[in-house]
């Protein structure tokens, strides 16, 4: 009876893991409009290349499945697709999810102290045109 209360009481505390949640985010343009191209939304943490985590459509809508902790912290990015055989991504450090749009620059979500809210979802990603550093004639 002792070993079934014991394998009952370990059990049970899987059904307080992390849980799967699936986050509803928007990329707009700097006069809140959509970009009107699909763009790849990423996540990219200090001394480690950024990682692709799903894609962006025309409207700028997109949604990301992350693992949540019981803080509701983000804990890891899963992957975005069952053809994925990477094990997810543990958000170590600073990391920060951004948008790869060509001619633009994005704004980024700082993901080391970011709470899920209720609604499950992310301030909105900005993109402004990127400006040319160069001097002109060089």
């Amino acid at each position: 009876m002792r070993c079934f209360l014991l394998l009952a009481l370990v059990s049970g505390s899987y059904l307080l893991a992390n849980d799967i949640v699936f986050l509803r985010g928007r990329l707009v343009l700097a006069d809140g409009s959509a970009p009107g191209k699909s763009a790849i939304v990423e996540v990219d943490c200090r001394g480690a290349d950024p990682v692709k985590q799903t894609v962006a459509g025309k409207d700028g809508k997109f949604n990301w499945r992350v693992e949540r902790d019981e803080f509701n912290h983000i804990a890891r990015a899963l992957p975005t697709t069952t053809v994925d055989m990477g094990s997810g991504g543990v958000l170590t450090g600073a990391c920060e999810l951004r948008a790869v749009l060509k001619g633009y620059d994005s704004s980024a979500i700082d993901l080391r102290n970011f709470t899920i809210a209720n609604d499950l979802k992310l301030p909105d990603i900005v993109l402004k045109p990127k400006t040319d550093s160069k001097p002109a004639g060089k």
